[in-house]
């Protein structure tokens, strides 16, 4: 593999000292950070394959995006004024009966190439279909071709009194799930990781996608085959009719306490969302070892709320970022997820010390890797880890003075500000170019035509029709005649 020598770039390593090279270099060896520093020792320099000069820019450990759903990159703007409870039942039920294989596997693409574009080396894909093995190798083959590093967390479902639809009971579902361990993870040069995903929430239990006997055995497996599990936790609006609230009057419990009384709540849990969470689910998330993803524009945009993101930081709990998908918030960009963890929680708190720029970094970098599992790999700039590495332009007229550069450029700058991005030491997106798609653009063409085709299909087209809303009359100034 090819030797590069990143040089003259502000490097951020997020390693354990948080050390921060002001003109630093990072050397490149056989997929691997050979050494980082401000300067290096010219012997480790020699006989490189190229030199990327790096002089205004950030250097720093690739982002990594821990839940998001990549076909959701098909219906991008669909779900404006939406709560998450209408979302689910008149737009993701429609469409997720038309997806097809050909979907999948051009989604993949697509939300493969947006994440590269904006800095991301890896993600967790929180599957919330029921997958077959075509299926699967249509999610996972397209990204592991494009380059990124991928951690695909596939379903466990089954036919059920209230589920009668699915076609394995839960032992077959059990089976099958350990033949997809089997064949993917660590395949493609250990670009792709599995997970499990175990819904475990009031929206999903109270449909009868998930039952005690399937999350109990569930974890179980997770546990021998050395999973990390993720499951949507405690989200959705505070609608006394349907969703959280309503599922917490009717049992009494919150979603956490629900994991906690059946004994399967630990470290090997990642809980997505966490907007209406407690300071006793955080105390127990915390006594246990369990993780958090925050997604805060998706929160946002669907009204659902701000999690208390902050409190768990400060209880010690492992706190990543994800994006959630662009059929919720139309974006995979972290930088995005960065700059408005900041302000949420700051607005959440009327505190805009609760959450610092560089904590925030950290949750989409070495909190994000240790949160899945890969912190001794990936998540910091460290001699030995993964060389996923992204390298952003911080010189663009829409950042500005840079007196305090990460400051500067995380309120100021934008994800496809990435100008050039390794993962396993090679580069695999360099100023709009991945060197692995022939044509990004047919990709998105392609996109396109599918995510319209289906919405049409599924009687959704009002959706796609822009109209700007008016005002009501009676809020309308009253015209006056001239006198």
């Amino acid at each position: 593999m090819a030797r590069i020598l990143i040089q003259n770039g502000l490097v951020v390593t997020v390693d354990g000292e948080r050390n921060i090279h002001p003109g630093g270099s990072v050397l490149v060896e056989n997929g691997r950070i050979a050494a980082v520093g401000a300067r290096l020792d010219p012997a480790l320099a020699h006989d490189v394959d190229e030199v990327i000069d790096a002089e205004g820019c950030l250097v720093m450990p690739g982002l990594i995006n821990l839940h998001q759903h990549h076909w959701y990159v098909l219906f991008k703007g669909l779900a404006d004024g939406m709560l998450l409870e209408d979302w689910i039942t008149d737009l993701v039920f429609p469409l997720v009966s038309r997806l097809s294989v050909d979907a999948m596997r051009v989604a993949s693409w697509q939300c493969g190439i947006e994440m590269l574009a904006t800095g991301t080396t890896c993600s967790l894909n929180h599957s919330v279909t029921v997958t077959t093995p075509e299926i699967v190798e249509a999610i996972v083959t397209p990204q592991a071709e494009l380059g990124i590093r991928q951690i695909f967390a596939k379903e466990l479902r089954c036919r059920n009194a209230r589920f009668t639809t699915h076609p394995l009971s839960l032992d077959e579902s059990l089976a099958a799930f350990g033949e997809e361990v089997k064949r993917w993870d660590g395949a493609h040069g250990g670009l792709v990781r599995m997970a499990m995903v175990i819904e475990a929430n009031a929206h999903w239990t109270a449909s009868g996608m998930s039952t005690e006997e399937l999350i109990t055995r569930g974890t179980a497996l997770a546990r021998d085959l050395g999973l990390k599990i993720s499951s949507h936790i405690a989200g959705g609006t505070f609608s006394l009719e349907k969703g959280f609230l309503k599922h917490l009057r009717e049992t009494g419990r919150t979603d956490v306490r629900y994991l906690m009384q059946l004994g399967v709540l630990d470290e090997s849990w990642i809980l997505a969302h966490c907007i209406h969470c407690t300071e006793l689910d955080l105390e127990q998330m915390a006594h246990v070892g369990a993780s958090l993803v925050y997604t805060p524009t998706s929160e946002s945009i669907r009204g659902g709320g701000i999690g208390p993101i902050a409190n768990a930081a400060r209880r010690g709990i492992v706190t990543a970022l994800g994006t959630d998908g662009p059929m919720v918030d139309y974006t995979d960009d972290m930088f995005e997820q960065i700059k408005a963890c900041v302000l949420f929680q700051h607005q959440r708190h009327l505190d805009p010390t609760c959450i610092s720029v560089e904590q925030a970094i950290e949750m989409a970098t070495i909190g994000a890797a240790r949160a899945a599992g890969l912190d001794a790999e990936i998540g910091s700039l460290e001699v030995g880890k993964r060389a996923d590495i992204a390298v952003f332009d911080m010189r663009k007229p829409h950042v500005g003075p840079l007196l305090r550069p990460l400051s500067a450029f995380v309120c100021a700058g934008k994800g496809s500000d990435a100008k050039v991005v390794l993962v396993d030491g090679e580069i695999v997106y360099r100023d709009g170019v991945f060197p692995r798609c022939a044509d990004w653009r047919e990709v998105s063409r392609e996109a396109e035509a599918i995510g319209r085709s289906i919405a049409e299909s599924a009687g959704l087209s009002s959706r796609m029709a822009s109209s700007w809303p008016l005002r009501p009359a009676a809020v309308a100034a009253p015209r006056r005649a001239l006198v």
